[in-house]
């Protein structure tokens, strides 16, 4: 492992057959299982190069590193933007996305920043306008946007392909097996919340970038004290309801369906290409599978790719971001919304007694 001791000097410009400079702040689970194997393919693609690798933990950075053993560990933070990269991945616990976002765009770094974008929309908001006061771009990891399938499943929708919409329910969750290095991880002034603000992030944009901002919102949660395991919302968009449900403990069907008045499309939660497709009328439902249009399959790995490509493609040549940092602020403020209206979900086998408790705990919390 190499430690950072001297400032790197960046030509300025970029050549157009010069890969991009890139450095990752966060080296746990999330870079573990997805980041440091799509840097890995678009390096061998020289579309990127990955300059160094920060985690507070040398250990976890060690373990990066022997993956992307081209990229030097900076001691810090600090360290890790001295090297002069054109682009800054924040996979740090959400507590630090804020302040390394915006300390990388005062640096004059553009920024993908893993969901949630902060732990709060105040918090985003300082990204975005330290974004603006730079002239930088700053993606958000949603990276459920970048399928095939949650692509084609919004195309369908516009095209009216199953109608009026009728009813839209999604089951999602399970034991839980996030490979965590802390605790940390379950409190919520570091994480921001709990499955709503985890999960829940992934589902509830996807909602609205399909449907719009909902008309009405209902919440309850199992929250007692601490951060929610279980969680139950309802969105009322126009003349129909979504109803969600979101677990760490009890196992999930892990299906979204949109019931329609011509038909239902049924999603498998990260699934990337395949979608279910049944039409009233025809007796017989189909399995669709979709590419992106130059062809190849994608697995889930591919859309991080995707995601840290169309920022590249945006710090290259201009072109639009396909997850602005916008819409990872949107969905914060729909989770605040959620937490707002926040009501304990039923829960029969508690006594009146533990009830009592759970009311009075809440009441100090206000």
């Amino acid at each position: 492992m190499s430690i950072l001791v001297e400032t790197e000097q960046r030509p300025e410009g970029l050549r157009e057959d010069e890969p991009v400079r890139l450095v990752l702040a966060g080296c746990g689970a999330v870079t573990k299982l997805y980041y440091a194997e799509a840097l890995s393919r678009l390096q061998s693609r020289g579309q990127i190069a990955v300059a160094g690798i920060f985690d507070p933990d040398a250990k976890q950075a060690a373990l990066v590193q022997a993956r992307l053993p081209s990229a030097k560990v900076a001691g810090s933070f600090d360290g890790l933007l001295a090297m002069h990269a054109d682009i800054a991945i924040i996979a740090s616990p959400p507590a630090y996305h804020a302040d390394q976002s915006t300390q990388a765009l005062k640096a004059g770094v553009n920024v993908l920043c893993e969901k949630p974008l902060a732990a709060s929309s105040s918090d985003a908001d300082r990204i975005l306008a330290a974004a603006a006061a730079n002239d930088l771009h700053v993606a958000t990891g949603l990276v459920r946007r970048q399928f095939p399938a949650t692509r084609s499943i919004k195309a369908m929708l516009e095209g009216g392909l199953i109608g009026r919409l009728r009813s839209v329910s999604c089951f999602e969750g399970g034991p839980f097996q996030w490979p965590v290095a802390s605790t940390t991880y379950f409190s919520c002034a570091e994480s921001g919340g709990g499955v709503l603000q985890d999960i829940g992030t992934h589902c509830l944009d996807l909602l609205t970038w399909w449907f719009g901002e909902p008309d009405e919102i209902h919440y309850a949660d199992d929250a007692m004290g601490g951060v929610e395991a279980n969680c139950l919302v309802r969105l009322r968009f126009g003349g129909f309801e979504a109803t969600v449900r979101l677990s760490r403990d009890w196992a999930r069907p892990n299906l979204y369906r949109l019931e329609g008045e011509r038909g239902s499309i049924s999603w498998t939660v990260n699934e990337t290409e395949i979608v279910n497709v049944a039409l009233n009328g025809s007796r017989t439902t189909g399995v669709v599978s979709f590419t992106n249009a130059d062809g190849p399959s994608r697995d889930f790995v591919d859309a991080f790719c995707d995601q840290i490509s169309g920022l590249v493609d945006a710090v290259r040549n201009g072109a639009p971001l396909s997850v602005p940092a916008s819409a990872g602020r949107n969905v914060l403020d729909l989770v605040e919304g959620c937490y707002a209206r926040r009501k304990l979900m039923e829960m029969p086998w508690l006594g009146p007694e533990e009830l009592r408790n759970v009311a009075a705990r809440a009441r100090t919390k206000q």
